[in-house]
């Protein structure tokens, strides 16, 4: 069976009771982990995940919420002994940053009992595997940093990505972080469900043009803990433009595909 479980779904703000942005594509009797954000390692032991069995990592950007889980993550593997190799794709210009890191931790490299790559994300398809393909697109949501960069003379570059899974027949968009909507815009024709943060939009806009393209499933994740508690006004809303299925992701959903 193929299925999404979400690991982590609460908001850049640290919440209570879930941890930040990650989910696991279950295919083939492999594991394919989107995003790594801190708590990943606890919350994944509550939803019972194989963690060994974790094939790759996908990141989309690296603000914190998004990958200082691995780190910890890695240290569970390492500790338990994992012996099958693990290639996590990063966005280019982590590759130097995250090995200084993984140094900084001693979590040296030399010791680990499994060989584990950190890759450039790589257009398109950025993977392919038996039952599905993988592309990635990028988005602004980093933009707002320019001017401060640029000022500065910062290396970063500001890279963030969304992702497109292509399984089942159906197309699966995951947002990743975005600037706003508007960075959906060119990639939600023949969207089936669209996983997206609600924390960077504006929800209303959202739901019209997700409506207009025909998303047949809409899965709200990255939200603060004030809505995700309270989602009544979002529902409205989402009835109000004829959404056909708004879901509000929580850490342990099973999204079957």
């Amino acid at each position: 069976m193929k299925k999404i479980i979400f690991i982590g779904t609460s908001s850049g703000f640290p919440s209570r009771y879930r941890a930040s942005s990650s989910f696991i594509l279950s295919a083939d009797d492999k594991l394919y982990q989107f995003d790594a954000g801190e708590g990943f390692s606890g919350s994944a032991l509550r939803n019972r995940i194989k963690y060994n069995n974790i094939e790759k990592i996908f990141i989309s950007h690296l603000h914190p919420d998004h990958i200082t889980g691995i780190f910890l993550e890695l240290q569970m593997m390492y500790l338990d002994g994992r012996k099958k190799p693990l290639d996590i794709y990063v966005p280019r210009e982590a590759l130097d940053g995250l090995q200084k890191a993984m140094d900084l931790f001693y979590l040296f490299k030399e010791k680990f009992p499994f060989c584990y790559r950190f890759k450039p994300l790589k257009p398109n398809p950025a993977f392919r595997a038996q039952s599905f393909s993988l592309y990635v697109y990028p988005n602004l949501h980093l933009e707002d940093n320019g001017i401060f960069i640029r000022k500065k003379r910062k290396p970063n570059k500001m890279q963030s990505y969304g992702y497109m899974i292509n399984i089942n027949g159906k197309r699966i968009l995951y947002s990743g972080d975005v600037s706003n909507e508007n960075d959906l815009i060119d990639h939600l024709g023949n969207v089936h469900t669209l996983i997206v943060d609600g924390f960077h939009i504006d929800f209303q806009s959202l739901v019209e043009m997700t409506t207009a393209r025909k998303v047949k499933r809409l899965v709200l994740t990255h939200l603060e803990d004030k809505l995700f508690n309270n989602p009544r006004k979002l529902f409205k809303i989402a009835e109000k433009a004829g959404v056909r299925k708004l879901i509000i992701a929580y850490d342990g959903l099973i999204l079957r595909i």
